[in-house]
């Protein structure tokens, strides 16, 4: 199943946020780069969205196996 086909799985916000990749995957110049670029090991789904990003972006980043998430 491709990450587009993924159906959205919400995620506790007080889960954690943990790297699979060692740089950004995305299109330099994206607002997807942009936001990629907030993630951070062991930041919460919470402070992901404060920083910026949306939570559209983590379930497709999970599914495309970019990031996991270690629910709270």
């Amino acid at each position: 199943m491709t990450a587009e086909k993924q159906t959205r799985k919400r995620f506790n916000k007080n889960s954690t946020i943990k790297l699979l990749v060692d740089s950004n995957p995305k299109r330099k110049g994206s607002l997807a780069f942009t936001r990629f670029e907030l993630y951070q090991d062991g930041m919460t789904i919470a402070e992901y969205v404060k920083a910026g990003g949306r939570t559209g972006d983590v379930n497709y980043d999970v599914a495309a196996g970019l990031i996991e998430i270690i629910e709270a």
